[in-house]
């Protein structure tokens, strides 16, 4: 039987730029705050340097895209810089990564979805609709590129029209009040900011999503690099403003109470209907960067495996060239992750489930921008171009500490399982 490809399908910058905007904006400000609360308004300190140091990557990135275009941009910068072996692991670490981060999406769907459905906070109903958001989203990615393209662009507009409301309109309901004292937490000032900046990390993460399809834009050259930097810096701004109205209309102590901030601050504003209507919204921008993200998912081990380093189950292909296989399995992964902790409450899941997945994050950072300053010892004429990773490389050690032990030690466990994956992979492609 021989399969007809769509030799068209592919994405363009509107779309491109959505998969890095997308794949930012989704759960991470909507729920953070919550996260956020216990240490007050000194968390904006966290947001701000977060902010500073992703927009700082996104160059790394820029100018990564354009002297090293391939199919997978971490896999392929890292390999560059260290060899395959260390590539392998470090992109092991970013696809466990998504993983977690998908796991803790839908958890926020859930979250925020019991605003109209109250009986999701009973632990059997919320994990049962956390897989059913799974599900959703994987029909999705299986009608392929072209569809997964259009529901970002389209969910993306969309999140963006609350913390946009938020911004203009909660200035009027602004209580200074609720900033004072900076720090409300039992911890130093220093301490608070290091575990903000850490928290607030994780709304970033997704810098290098444009790198990771490029095989599937158009344009990649250019379009890549393109949206990498202008989607990191609008997402800074909207982060910070928003973030500063939503503290202004709600304390400390009604974010922490609450399931879905946004939500509750709409409420203030203009009643309850309102109070529904950002939870929809929180809802659908959750569920478009779960959908970008799904995209990662299986991007990673189908380019992995073609380079002969994952399971070939992994580069089969539907008609809609997606892998059909890495799909159901990556996602049989998730689910196993959401029920694992089902013994939670909704906040503390997700909170777990970022920290970890930041740390395998910052690893992928932290070699590509290590290969970055390798390249001034080598070659003198970079010192001016590369001295900004000097700072970046500092910022990712100080917030690998900052995850905390606990994240670190499981980071690392699961960072271990790709070393035997490796070899067997190695041995398997000798003897084929």
């Amino acid at each position: 039987m021989i399969r007809v490809y769509n030799i068209d399908n592919k994405i363009e910058f509107k779309e491109s730029i959505t998969l890095v905007i997308g794949n930012m904006i989704g759960a991470g400000i909507f729920m953070l705050p919550i996260s956020l609360s216990e240490y007050g308004s000194i968390s904006l300190f966290g947001w701000i340097i977060s902010g500073l140091i992703a927009i700082a990557l996104a160059k790394i990135f820029k100018k990564l895209s354009k002297k090293y275009p391939g199919e997978s941009g971490p896999f392929t910068y890292t390999n560059i810089f260290f060899g395959e072996f260390i590539a392998f692991v470090v992109v092991w670490g970013y696809w466990v990564s998504i993983l977690l981060l998908n796991a803790s999406l839908a958890i926020a769907v859930t979250s925020y979805s019991t605003v109209f459905i109250p009986e999701l906070e009973n632990q059997y109903y919320n994990i049962s609709f956390s897989v059913l958001v799974i599900l959703i989203i994987s029909i999705i990615s299986y009608k392929g590129i072209k569809g997964i393209g259009k529901f970002q662009l389209y969910t993306t507009v969309i999140k963006i029209i609350p913390l946009i409301l938020t911004v203009v309109i909660g200035f009027l309901f602004f209580n200074l009040e609720n900033f004072y004292p900076l720090n409300i937490s039992m911890k130093t000032n220093f301490e608070a900011i290091t575990v903000s900046t850490t928290l607030t990390f994780f709304a970033f993460l997704g810098i290098e999503s444009a790198t990771v399809p490029e095989g599937k834009i158009k344009n990649p050259i250019e379009n890549v690099s393109k949206a990498t930097s202008n989607g990191v810096f609008f997402t800074f701004i909207i982060y910070i403003l928003s973030t500063i109205a939503l503290i202004g209309i709600l304390s400390p102590e009604q974010i922490q109470n609450s399931n879905a901030p946004f939500a509750d601050a709409g409420g203030v504003i203009f009643g309850d209907y309102a109070r529904y209507l950002m939870a929809f919204f929180a809802i659908v921008s959750a569920l478009g960067c779960l959908n970008g993200w799904t995209l990662l998912q299986i991007e990673l081990p189908k380019n992995l495996s073609k380079n002969n380093l994952f399971p070939k189950i992994f580069s089969k292909e539907n008609s809609n060239n997606i892998p059909i296989s890495g799909l159901v399995i990556s996602n049989i992964i998730v689910v196993s992750l959401i029920t694992m902790n089902y013994s939670k409450d909704l906040s503390n899941i997700f909170t777990d489930l970022i920290l970890t997945s930041t740390f395998c994050t910052l690893i992928l950072y932290l070699f590509i921008t290590t290969g970055e300053i390798l390249l001034i010892f080598k070659n003198k004429k970079h010192l001016k171009t590369n001295f900004i990773s000097i700072p970046v490389f500092i910022f990712l050690i100080w917030m690998i500490i900052g995850v905390g032990y606990e994240s670190i030690l499981l980071g690392l466990l699961l960072l271990s399982i790709s070393i035997p994956i490796y070899f067997y992979q190695k041995c398997y492609a000798r003897n084929k």
